[in-house]
């Protein structure tokens, strides 16, 4: 998924990564969807790595305990 955004970005949890940052690694990774956006969030919520924010996307301790197991 786009961990690579969260990661260079060095989001925490319970930060936002904004969905300015986040759009090139969703073209990047999705070039097919017509909404990525909410692709990549059904996706994510879906796993609990992230919850909606009205601005980005807030990564949760689930989706930070994962980034660190997949460093």
């Amino acid at each position: 998924m786009h961990h690579g955004a969260f990661r260079e970005h060095n989001i925490e949890a319970g930060s936002v990564l904004s969905y300015q940052e986040l759009y090139p690694y969703l073209q990047e990774r999705y070039p097919k969807y017509k909404d990525v956006q909410k692709e990549a969030e059904h996706h994510l919520a879906k796993l609990a790595w992230v919850t909606p924010a009205p601005e980005g996307l807030m990564l949760t301790q689930v989706g930070q305990q994962n980034l660190k197991d997949n460093n």
